[in-house]
């Protein structure tokens, strides 16, 4: 008897345990989680997962690879339609459509729901229960620059679901800016460099300076081209001590650049809690490239010890940009890279706040 009675004990806590172990990348989906009494979500490995329903639903549940759910939501799209780069848009209309079927949603998150408005112009949030993703053969979304996004499902030519919802990265995340900062700076933390393709430059014959243009963001200032110069016959980003300038554009914007600045950075713009990093500078580069965001680099003035200048990655399909204002000592660029640069960082600013004058402060 004692022995069956221990035995119970020890099954109900590792119960316990396993329920503990649960991690999940932001608190809304553990909310989300805990309304629909999903279990044995600890056994799930890193990637898609697809046996859980509700209401006879499929779900799209995924973990990421440090073991956190970071999605919970609806199955609404085929496989091929996640291959575009814009899943956080997918995710939060999977995520967004299950939470609108639920009907014990904790408080909290009931009300937050209440102030995200998606206008339906074709259906409704019951509708998402009927979507077969193996009947779907088009899905399209359109966007209003900065301003809203249009998205809608198709079978054979004919809308099933279509909706429009303003482009706010908060709603789109299911977090508020606190969350973000603080999610921001944790994936920075543990990002590591992978394999990238190179930029391929077709250089003239005839010169020994290279310039490749690219685009400026709302003003000249902020522009992302590249530099580059021959040496013994083999072209390169500048990097000498007579292109400085050149060769702090280099080293701001391109993965490509010869030198490893180390960057330390900190965040605390929401909040008196205070983030503080130090990191290779490519890994916040690379972080912001795998986001999609495209990056420009402004210098704003030249001190007798160092250059003070603006990173910005813009992302115009979800609406943000990531500001970085950066500290380079003159040692540093005349190491060729290599040396510390100081940075400090506003994460995910609303694309629509950012104008002529917010630039030039």
């Amino acid at each position: 008897m004692k022995k069956t009675i221990l035995t119970i004990l020890l099954l109900m806590l590792a119960g316990i345990m396993s329920a503990n172990t649960v991690r999940f990348a932001t608190p809304r989906l553990k909310s989300i989680a805990r309304s629909l009494r999903l279990d044995h979500l600890d056994l799930l490995g890193e990637g898609e997962h697809y046996q859980y329903r509700y209401q006879g639903h499929d779900l799209d549940i995924r973990v990421n690879d440090v073991g956190e759910i970071e999605h919970i939501g609806l199955l609404l799209f085929p496989r091929w339609c996640r291959q575009d780069g814009r899943g956080i848009l997918y995710d939060f209309l999977e995520r967004n459509l299950l939470e609108r079927q639920i009907s014990n949603l904790d408080e909290k998150l009931w009300f937050k729901l209440q102030t995200e408005k998606l206008f339906f112009l074709k259906g409704s949030a019951q509708t998402a229960m009927q979507i077969d993703t193996t009947g779907i053969s088009s899905f399209e979304i359109s966007h209003e620059e900065f301003k809203t996004y249009m998205v809608c499902w198709k079978h054979e030519g004919v809308e099933l679901l279509k909706i429009k919802f303003e482009m706010n990265y908060q709603m789109i995340s299911g977090c508020d800016a606190l969350e973000l900062d603080s999610l921001f700076m944790q994936r920075l933390k543990r990002f590591k460099l992978h394999e990238y393709t190179k930029r391929e430059v077709v250089f003239p014959q005839d010169k020994d300076t290279y310039i490749v243009k690219g685009d400026t963001f709302i003003i000249n200032e902020f522009r992302n081209e590249l530099y580059y110069e021959r040496r013994n016959g083999d072209w390169h980003l500048a990097d000498s001590m007579g292109t400085l300038n050149e060769t702090l554009r280099n080293m701001m914007l391109s993965m490509d650049f010869g030198g490893e600045p180390v960057l330390t950075v900190s965040l605390d713009r929401h909040s008196d809690v205070k983030y503080m990093l130090q990191i290779p500078y490519k890994y916040w580069m690379q972080m912001c490239l795998d986001e999609g965001c495209k990056p420009f680099f402004g210098i704003k003035r030249k001190t007798e010890t160092s250059y003070e200048g603006t990173v910005l990655m813009a992302n115009p399909s979800a609406g943000y940009v990531h500001l970085l204002s950066v500290v380079v000592p003159l040692e540093t660029l005349e190491k060729g890279g290599n040396g510390p640069i100081r940075g400090y960082l506003f994460v995910y600013i609303p694309m629509h706040n950012v104008s002529n004058e917010y630039l030039q402060t």
